[in-house]
């Protein structure tokens, strides 16, 4: 039985180097920074050294990023002074603004007779077909998806955007960082394509059957050389995302999470959920922790939902970990405007819900009668409009109680406040007596005087 075999080599050959030292001529600068996983950083200083001597320009080396191994740490490269950065190891292919990041993969060869077998016997010659693949794969997807086109198939080929710089046509199937070069046909839904995913199971095909949730996936095991139908409930997945969404209608108290500081936009989509937040009543504040984990998180009960700005790759986290719900943009999004509603469709790439992207959609007026809303959580009533009060406006209180009698406001952030056992030390100002300086202990930490037999003169 066949099974993928890693190109052997020298280092060279390993790391793509030559296509490195061509990249950085292009680009004419004289400082990179080379991004290594844990697991490559033994190779590191001779790929640094091989590229110095080549190119005659200063390399630094960089370890794995605060955020994710996935994410090129633009901002250590720029701290440093590099001009550009090449990230090595598996990537979520997220773009960055202004700053050049090259992306070199390992490369795994997958024989395609052994491929093209195992999709004639399971699929008909007129299946529509979308080929994707895991990152160490590409090179061989290639050669496969061309073999496939001789062969007269419709046949769409997920490309990964090697380059951080490059813009992917707003009219062609971009997903988890592959763009199909190829337009959709016309008279062709997406539901009515079948996609193929070489590769194991992990974060990529998860995102790619939640964006293309109307497909069919299979997915190619090079290990084991074999075709199998994904039977992953999508629609399960997505109903309990819908729950979250519900969950965050409820929620008073919001917390965005800023889990990468490089993805494009991340700072526009920060406001754009501070602005969502402010206009549906809710109070927001942001919380910058590095990588996510449930222990860090629990440090701050008082929040409801947390929304979490990351890159795609690392968008869907397992809710069953955390103490309050952690959500996507997309999900806040659908929980805050009503002039979204929740479709099925699914966007984990929080660019495309910006204004003037693809997917925008502008907020509406409410008439007060549309305002009302009832939780299908709690199964109480809620108000999901309320326009953005100041705590210290009483002025407001008086006008959302005379514009609606039946309706009550409290100040949520500093209700939480006072309802817990501790809220910090309290001052007394003006009720301690006032005491002339005297002196205090002398000494170490280790034994001040007076502590059993340390004294210190």
């Amino acid at each position: 039985m066949l099974s993928p075999v890693s190109c052997k080599g020298t280092l060279e050959e390993i790391y793509d180097i030559s296509r490195i030292i061509l990249w950085i001529k292009e680009l004419d600068v004289k400082k990179i920074a080379l991004q290594f996983p844990d697991e490559l950083l033994n190779d590191a200083p001779d790929v640094a050294l091989k590229i110095e001597l080549s190119s005659n320009i200063e390399v630094h080396i960089l370890g794995d990023t605060t955020y994710g191994s996935c994410c090129a740490d633009v901002h250590a490269a720029t701290y440093i002074g590099a001009e550009a950065l090449v990230h090595f190891g598996p990537a979520c292919l997220t773009q960055h603004e202004k700053f050049p990041v090259l992306y070199i993969f390992e490369k795994i060869s997958v024989e395609s007779k052994p491929f093209l077998d195992e999709l004639t016997a399971t699929l008909s010659e007129q299946d529509n077909l979308i080929i994707a693949s895991d990152l160490r794969y590409y090179h061989s997807a290639e050669t496969i998806v061309a073999e496939l086109q001789t062969l007269k198939r419709t046949v769409l080929y997920l490309e990964p955007n090697l380059f951080s710089l490059h813009q992917p046509s707003p009219d062609h199937l971009t997903v988890s960082g592959r763009t199909c070069q190829k337009l959709l046909p016309h008279d062709t839904p997406i539901e009515n394509f079948i996609v193929i995913y070489i590769g194991e199971e992990g974060l990529t095909l998860t995102n790619l059957m939640f964006t293309l949730n109307q497909c069919t996936f299979y997915t190619y095991n090079p290990n084991g050389c074999s075709l199998k139908k994904e039977c992953l409930n999508v629609n399960q997945q997505l109903r309990r995302r819908y729950f979250l969404t519900e969950k965050a209608k409820d929620a008073q108290l919001v917390g965005i999470l800023v889990a990468t500081l490089g993805v494009a936009d991340h700072l526009k989509i920060i406001e754009h959920i501070k602005f969502l937040a402010k206009n549906s009543g809710k109070k927001c504040y942001t919380f910058v922790v590095g990588k996510l984990n449930p222990n860090k998180l629990a440090n701050f009960p008082e929040i409801d939902v947390f929304v979490a700005v990351a890159c795609p790759e690392n968008s869907l986290l397992d809710n069953e970990e955390f103490y309050r719900p952690v959500i996507t943009p997309y999900e806040f999004e659908i929980a805050v405007n009503s002039s979204r509603p929740w479709t099925g469709d699914y966007i984990t790439d929080f660019r495309q819900i910006l204004p003037d992207a693809a997917g925008y959609v502008p907020l509406t007026a409410l008439s007060q009668e549309q305002e009302a809303d009832v939780s299908l959580v709690s199964g109480q009533m809620r108000h999901v409009a309320l326009e953005s009060l100041d705590d210290d406006s009483s002025a407001s209180f008086d006008q959302i109680s005379h514009r609606n009698p039946n309706l009550s406001l409290l100040p949520v952030g500093s209700d939480f406040l006072k309802r817990r056992g501790w809220s910090g030390l309290e001052p007394h100002v003006g009720e301690t007596p006032v005491r002339t300086a005297h002196s205090g202990r002398r000494g170490l930490a280790a034994g001040y005087g007076g502590e059993g037999g340390n004294e210190t003169k």
